[in-house]
């Protein structure tokens, strides 16, 4: 009989769920009202990063503010070898906005960092140019500045980090409604509003593709300011700061003027998925699908052509093949899934934002605690391998590293008059003050089952449950606190209890799967001539050999232990792993 022979590594562990935790009081700073504690892998990621922000440079208002200021924060400001230095002064209002942005998100950091915040804040208001903007070289001619060619570059990572200042104002806003913050974002919303007719005249165009660097040129750095005016809309129903963003046949805004220049490849992945943040929340606040359809139409593009990589998220450059990733992008690609998921309802998106959560996100943290950039084992076809190298990323992404997590907590379950939700199998609790949720990841107790997830209401009153079926599990079902099968129905991709309990244990069955380096399934195993990545329940596989040794297809779980896979964990954060494989055979 003919066997399919596979390369494969050596012993698989599965993965250990350790209880450490952080929590998120999700109304903010300003209005406690639901506590969420991660668990497990993702609550021990999540403290790791937190407690990097706690230490030096972060707890620095100097540090926070150079980009506002241009001040010399120290002796090291300029030493690529030291973790105090303090880059891209020029991004005004870029390090400083994202630290307001998640300080602002996240209620349960210590009453220094928020205290921290409030100064910042108080510092950026300062430095508020007369135009409203934000600028740490001081005033700027924008006319002038668009013939700008040779020379130190200051408006465009101006423009970056006004987008990002915009993002982070309105989140204390929403937190703590200090008159004074309002008054500063109209200001910077006003600029952009005044400067429209600059930045988006057809005349110019010329001008506006004279490229910078990869992170420093007019389509990466201008139109990010859409998700921030929807924003400003969102919080002061000012029609203006919506109209400058959104598309008018008759005039030329941000999102119809970004439609010309918004094509693949781009060399920033987070720049162009922050502009896509943007299309999707102009279609949240008008229900115009023209949005909806540009976004779902490049998600598309990015999956199938083979710019999502198989642990689920792009390169730091947005092409097929690039030296590293970036923690900024992962996270926007993460957001942008969970905006997708919820306004669609589509089980895709869920499935990819669980799918970069857990593999690539939480792959990119450096041992530091920070994100940064992984490096990356590859070909021109796409990445075959994490290196072990991963640079922190103190400039911008152990700050959006820190938003996945307070995303990924905000989204973890809804509730309504039909019951309870759930949408991610993680462990974590949710408590206020007449409720209390907990969510347990249990071993498996029969063969072929992935997991269980236990949710329990401790507190509050009982609901109807339900859990996501996710791409990775063949089946979900239900048990009862004395393990008797419950009655469930599957509806639009979850897994319903229809009565209302106080406890259900979900099993989640499946096992051994492939895919091709594209993200689809290969349902009868690995074909000739075909990279193929193999996957056991959430995780993607990897081997520290390549090629591993051969075993044949289809294979168990225990058949990996005995070849060399481990799924992706903190342990191979600091590894050089292979996971994009190359058929061998069929043999005899």
């Amino acid at each position: 009989m003919n066997m399919n022979k596979l390369q494969f590594g050596k012993p698989l562990g599965m993965i250990t769920l350790i209880g450490l935790s952080l929590s998120l009081i999700s109304s903010g700073f300003g209005g406690e009202t639901r506590t969420v504690t991660l668990g497990g892998e993702a609550g021990a990621a999540e403290k790791e990063i937190t407690d990097r922000l706690n230490t030096p440079p972060f707890i620095s208002l100097a540090w926070l503010r150079a980009d506002l200021t241009g001040e010399r924060v120290s002796e090291h400001d300029n030493d690529r070898n030291s973790n105090l230095r303090r880059p891209f002064k020029a991004f005004s209002g870029d390090i400083s906005g994202r630290y307001i942005e998640i300080m602002a998100m996240d209620a349960e950091n210590s009453s220094k960092t928020h205290t921290l915040m409030k100064e910042l804040i108080g510092e950026a208001v300062k430095h508020q140019r007369k135009g409203g903007y934000f600028c740490s070289a001081g005033e700027v001619d924008w006319n002038n500045a668009l013939d700008e060619k040779r020379g130190p570059n200051v408006f465009y990572p101006a423009l970056w980090g006004n987008a990002r200042m915009l993002c982070g104002l309105v989140e204390a806003y929403r937190a703590d409604k200090d008159p004074v913050v309002l008054s500063a974002l109209k200001k910077l919303g006003d600029f952009y509003v005044d400067t429209l007719p600059l930045f988006t005249d057809p005349s110019r165009k010329s001008e506006y593709v004279q490229r910078g660097w990869y992170a420093s040129n007019y389509i990466i750095c201008y139109f990010p300011a859409m998700e921030g005016l929807v924003n400003l809309y969102s919080v002061t129903g000012d029609k203006k700061y919506l109209d400058a963003a959104k598309y008018i046949d008759t005039a030329a805004t941000m999102a119809k003027f970004f439609e010309q220049f918004d094509v693949l490849p781009v060399d920033h992945a987070h720049g162009m998925l922050c502009n896509h943040v943007g299309l999707l929340r102009l279609y949240e606040v008008t229900d115009d699908k023209y949005y909806l359809n540009r976004v779902e139409d490049r998600w598309q593009e990015l999956v199938e052509d083979g710019y999502i990589q198989p642990p689920g998220g792009p390169l730091e450059k947005c092409h097929v093949f690039y030296k590293r990733d970036e923690g900024c992008g992962l996270t926007d690609w993460f957001r942008l899934n969970l905006k997708l998921a919820k306004v669609t309802g589509k089980s895709k998106y869920w499935d990819m934002a669980e799918r970069v959560f857990r593999n690539h996100f939480l792959q990119n943290q450096s041992t530091k605690g920070g994100h940064g950039h992984r490096h990356m084992i590859g070909d021109k076809k796409g990445i075959r391998g994490f290196d072990s190298k991963i640079t922190e990323s103190t400039w911008c992404c152990i700050y959006h590293g820190r938003l996945a997590f307070l995303l990924m907590k905000d989204n973890l379950f809804t509730q309504d008059d039909k019951g309870l939700t759930c949408n991610f199998p993680l462990d974590f609790t949710s408590s206020t003050d007449d409720q209390e949720i907990v969510s347990s990841i249990l071993p498996a107790e029969n063969e072929g089952e992935i997991y269980r997830q236990q949710i329990r209401i401790k507190r509050g009153a009982p609901k109807k449950i339900s859990m996501r079926v996710p791409h990775w599990a063949t089946s979900v079902s239900a048990v009862d606190t004395d393990g008797k099968r419950l009655k469930t129905k599957l509806e639009d991709g979850f897994c319903r209890v229809p009565k209302t309990v106080s406890e259900a244990t979900f099993i989640y069955r499946g096992g051994v799967f492939a895919e091709d380096r594209h993200c689809v399934r290969l349902p009868n195993g690995p074909k000739p001539g075909q990279p193929y990545t193999l996957w056991y329940g959430p995780k993607l596989l990897v081997t520290e050999e390549n090629p591993p040794p051969a075993t044949n297809w289809p294979v168990s779980i225990k058949g990996l232990e005995k070849a060399g896979f481990i799924p992706l964990s903190a342990k191979t954060r600091s590894k050089k792993v292979y996971f994009v494989f190359d058929f061998v055979g069929p043999e005899s």
